[in-house]
């Protein structure tokens, strides 16, 4: 059986700083990330990693069917912790594998 295009799978890397001052455990924004993924990310992991000027604190990688990149976006730009005070995504980078 042969994919359609728009059923293709894309790779993706993700990197989100989230909306925390200190990042020090950003486990709950991480597991909101693969919460809100519909099931796209694949693995996920803090970090304290500083790329230009940006101190990155979620790293993933995801599956990502193709007619649905702009989907999957938005859905973490807006994914949010349910803490009382909830902590959002403040950056957020996707790089897709363009096949």
């Amino acid at each position: 059986m042969k994919l359609e295009q728009s059923n293709k799978l894309q790779s993706a890397f993700v990197l989100e700083q989230c909306s925390k001052k200190i990042h020090d455990d950003c486990r709950n924004i991480r597991d909101a990330l693969i919460e809100d993924s519909d099931g796209c990310i694949q693995e996920a992991f803090t970090t304290n990693a500083i790329v230009g000027d940006v101190t990155w604190c979620v790293a993933a990688s995801a599956l990502v069917p193709t007619n649905k990149a702009a989907q999957f976006e938005k859905q973490l730009r807006n994914a949010k912790t349910k803490d009382k005070t909830p902590i959002t995504v403040k950056h957020l980078k996707i790089i897709l594998d363009k096949q």
